[in-house]
């Protein structure tokens, strides 16, 4: 966890949230690492009451849990989390279609296009650790398109809680060029504008999405599990 001292004009409370949110978001801070408040503030140069008032807040997200006179560990996400997420994030790009279909601009739509084919041209290099920017940068044009400030907000929350798995997936060739089909059909229905088809693309993308998720999820889920366990259990002994 080095590498987490802030340095920006944001008020303390929520940089620090932020930062932590990020952290653990990202996979920085691994699913099962014990979070210890003293050791964060001299991490991130603060005091421990910002520290502990993030601690709450990321608790109430689920993405924490607490152990009573132990601390807080990371938590990961479960199966229905994942499915929810998707679900959710599913519904609003599909409204973010619709919408953009009657008002995109010329301007979003070329940068629509030349996303897709900066992403088929790093796949074709096999650099598919840098897909989760273009990735990301496609959603937030598609959102930012809707020209509702409120969808665009909704779509980066939901995709913040997916950071971790779309950063590993699509380091896999085949995942990332299933999302850039995926992207290539809901942009050739925006261009048509045919809503029908942008909001089934939109809904089959995001079903890919789900299952690669959880299919990764699967394959660490034992190991994380077990750690979180391990070092749940070290804690408690400690302060037994």
């Amino acid at each position: 966890m080095s590498g987490l001292r802030i340095r920006s004009v944001i008020p303390i409370r929520r940089r620090v949230y932020n930062h932590l949110r990020k952290a653990i978001l990202s996979g920085q801070i691994p699913v099962g690492e014990r979070l210890i408040e003293s050791r964060l503030a001299s991490q991130v140069g603060t005091s421990r009451t910002p520290i502990r008032e993030a601690l709450h807040k990321l608790e109430l997200e689920s993405l924490v849990s607490s152990i009573p006179r132990v601390g807080y560990f990371v938590r990961g996400l479960s199966e229905e989390d994942i499915r929810d997420i998707c679900e959710i994030r599913g519904a609003i790009e599909s409204l973010a279609a619709r919408r953009a279909i009657s008002q995109i601009t010329k301007k979003n739509l070329d940068r629509l296009r030349t996303n897709i084919d900066q992403s088929k041209e790093l796949i074709g290099q096999g650099a598919t650790e840098k897909m989760v920017d273009l990735d990301t940068e496609f959603h937030d044009i598609l959102c930012q398109s809707s020209g509702s400030k409120r969808i665009h907000e909704l779509s980066q929350t939901f995709g913040d809680y997916m950071l971790k798995f779309r950063i590993e997936c699509l380091r896999v060739h085949d995942i990332a060029l299933r999302a850039v089909t995926g992207h290539e059909n809901i942009y050739q229905a925006i261009c048509n504008r045919n809503i029908r088809m942008a909001q089934k693309y939109v809904d089959d993308h995001m079903k890919n999405v789900l299952e690669d998720v959880i299919n990764y999820s699967r394959a660490i889920d034992k190991s994380a599990i077990r750690v979180f366990h391990e070092r749940s259990s070290s804690a408690r002994n400690n302060h037994g």
